[in-house]
């Protein structure tokens, strides 16, 4: 019984290894510009005191979140490997897509990995495909965050960039 349990745990640890580390190849990829935003860096936001200003909700809402990635790439052919790797991380962690925008050449969808409360999400996956209209050049972006996200919160900070902007 305690072998069948370790293997278990194993191949689950795998999955969650594999579904962390889905992008990480690209981070080799001359071509590919890559911010990684480690848990050791969103441990320091823990540190500081809750902060109750307009300003500092961003910075109250990053505390629960463990790691940032973002890849992004105009050549072509990798911008086709990270659209089918996304694809392949949505599928994989069951993601539900939160929405979708097109506008002039750009194509963003954002999809969520829900948890059992529902105004907490365990990851966001972004991916972000448009064409420059200058000169045509392609590029694509796959942003993840992956921690415990507020969805609450992060309404109430969009609703308030929302009025700043129209302001």
């Amino acid at each position: 019984m305690k072998k069948v349990i370790l293997v278990l745990a194993l191949a689950f640890m795998s999955n969650i290894t594999f579904a962390q580390g889905m992008f990480d190849s690209l981070e080799d990829l001359d071509d590919v510009s890559t911010v990684v935003v480690t848990k050791a860096a969103f441990d320091l936001l823990k540190k500081f005191p809750d902060a109750k200003s307009e300003d500092m909700k961003v910075f109250n809402t990053a505390k629960g979140l463990e790691e940032l990635k973002v890849f992004s790439t105009e050549n072509s052919s990798i911008a086709s490997k990270m659209e089918a790797m996304a694809n392949a991380a949505i599928k994989k962690g069951n993601m539900t897509q939160l929405m979708r925008v097109k506008d002039k050449g750009s194509r963003v969808k954002i999809y969520i990995k829900s948890t059992k409360n529902k105004d907490i999400v365990s990851e966001v996956l972004m991916f972000v495909k448009s064409k420059d209209s200058k000169d045509d050049k392609p590029s694509s972006t796959i942003i993840s965050l992956i921690g415990e996200i507020n969805m609450n919160e992060l309404a109430e900070i969009a609703n308030d960039y929302d009025k700043k902007s129209k302001e």
